[in-house]
């Protein structure tokens, strides 16, 4: 793996952080979904952010030079290096969470990952003053490191709602998942499940729920 790239291919979709905008709602993504309609979280409304993919990531990550984000120039990407970053996303998360009484599921991140000790310790602040919060995802995080032991201690302390997934094949665990170069390659078994919203089979993240509701399996993502 090459780390020549640090940031994304497209400096000018890197945005400030703005007031009441840094989180989207799921129902503008096709493939996330407007509200959870099945399994765990049932009824809970999506949302979404986006951080800079590379710039938020360990170097270490197995997708470094393949990122989707390669294939997403009209994303907007947060400044998570912004004075203003973490105050605007705590005043966006304490706006959503009134303006849904019922739940909120937050995508993280649909680009970047989990970029400090400190920024996991605010989701931990989110996630026990808001009861009705829940957050899923997926690190390339090494567990070993700082970072990744806070993302282990958030999953002991919350469970299903910080349903963030390990990435890499390296980090083989419950509760991860893999990349395949192909749909030929993906080859689900009783220990794991191809994504099937990739496979057609379900119309979004919302009407699926298998990545925050199925601990023990991994899931295959084919490579975007």
């Amino acid at each position: 793996m090459t780390t020549t790239l640090l940031n994304t291919r497209f400096r000018k979709s890197v945005k400030p952080p703005l007031r009441g905008k840094l989180l989207k709602p799921g129902k503008n993504n096709k493939k996330l979904g407007g509200k959870v309609a099945v399994r765990a979280f049932q009824g809970y409304t999506i949302y979404s952010l986006t951080l800079e993919e590379r710039a938020s990531c360990p170097k270490t990550c197995d997708q470094w030079t393949n990122c989707y984000g390669n294939n997403m120039p009209f994303a907007h990407r947060f400044n998570h290096t912004h004075a203003d970053f973490i105050p605007l996303l705590r005043a966006n998360v304490e706006e959503v969470m009134e303006n849904h009484p019922d739940g909120v599921l937050l995508r993280l991140h649909v680009l970047g990952d989990f970029y400090s000790v400190s920024y996991v310790q605010f989701w931990h602040s989110m996630l026990r003053k808001h009861p009705k919060l829940a957050i899923f995802g997926y690190t390339h995080r090494p567990m070993e490191g700082a970072i990744g032991k806070h993302i282990q201690d958030l999953r002991a302390d919350f469970g299903a709602r910080f349903a963030i997934r390990w990435s890499d094949p390296a980090q083989a665990a419950p509760f991860s998942t893999f990349v395949a170069p192909s749909f030929d390659t993906a080859e689900a078994s009783e220990n794991s499940v191809v994504c099937p919203e990739q496979r057609g089979l379900t119309e979004s993240c919302s009407a699926c729920g298998l990545c925050w509701s199925m601990p023990e399996k991994p899931v295959i993502f084919v490579e975007h």
